[in-house]
């Protein structure tokens, strides 16, 4: 089984298993293609496991990829370098690189979804809505291929924070069959469960049930995972679901995730849901 698709089936044991098969027949039939997706895939583990060699072992299988002729080193090491600057609240660096990529490849929407998520992370809120409403004329109707869980998973991020209802009725719709696998990007990325992104939806719309089952699910999956970086983003989603619910009890709950997804934020060094847990702390005391 490939290690993309272990994962997404919530198998940690399962991707690692994969990996080692496949560095195993990369050994034997020392082909640089195998080689290097072998590489790319524990590159994707540590991203998504919040290590602290997780950038060395990006720009290892970048460089391994190149020296093999490798046709997408460039898009797979766009897309692992994405996933670490956004966890590591450093998406700001790559404002040029992913307006460059979205305009040089505009048959790949993913792209303009990573850029209007930007744009998100640096509150240049005029740019993410000129982005959203260019995808927006689509429909939200993209095809289920390799680039479709990035796309969804970035705007999912991008309505909730805008609090698009509307496009956010659309989204999760597409992504609610999904909800109990965890998100992954073949070989290359994964940012956990996709529960946390259809309770950030379900959440937008005042579905306040459907919320919290999602966050509860995604919380769980993503510990079962060891995806610290995407348990760091559940615990805040499902703090401002909370307040913005603001039912009797959800205060309480609300300081307790902040305790603990601030803590976690500040051992990973996650700049940017560090500042998201001081603005949620402000709402609790007011």
């Amino acid at each position: 089984m490939p290690p993309g698709i272990a994962l997404a089936r919530c198998s940690s044991g399962g991707t690692e298993q994969s990996l080692a098969e496949v560095e195993r027949l990369a050994g034997e039939l020392r082909q640089p293609f195998y080689k290097w997706y072998a590489r790319l895939g524990r590159a994707m583990l540590a991203i998504l496991r919040g290590v602290p060699d997780a950038e060395a072992e990006t720009f290892a299988a970048f460089e391994l990829g190149t020296a093999g002729g490798q046709a997408d080193a460039a898009n797979a090491f766009g897309a692992q370098v994405y996933v670490l600057r956004s966890n590591q609240g450093r998406l700001g660096e790559l404002l040029d690189m992913i307006c460059a990529n979205a305009d040089a490849q505009p048959h790949i929407p993913g792209w303009r979804a990573a850029l209007a998520r930007a744009y998100c992370e640096t509150d240049q809120t005029a740019e993410v809505r000129a982005q959203l409403d260019a995808l927006r004329a689509g429909g939200f109707d993209y095809p289920p291929n390799f680039t479709w869980t990035g796309t969804m998973t970035a705007l999912s991020e991008v309505v909730s924070d805008l609090q698009d209802r509307p496009a956010a009725a659309e989204l999760y719709e597409r992504l609610r069959p999904v909800a109990k696998q965890a998100e992954a990007m073949g070989n290359i990325a994964s940012q956990g469960s996709y529960g946390q992104y259809c309770g950030m939806l379900a959440a937008c719309l005042g579905r306040w049930d459907d919320a919290e089952r999602h966050f509860t699910d995604a919380l769980a999956m993503n510990e079962r995972l060891g995806a610290r970086p995407s348990i760091v983003r559940t615990r805040r989603a499902w703090v401002s679901m909370l307040l913005d619910r603001n039912a009797p009890g959800d205060r309480e709950r609300a300081a307790e995730l902040i305790a603990a997804g601030r803590a976690e934020a500040e051992q990973l060094g996650m700049a940017r849901e560090l500042v998201r847990f001081e603005h949620l702390s402000a709402r609790v005391s007011a």
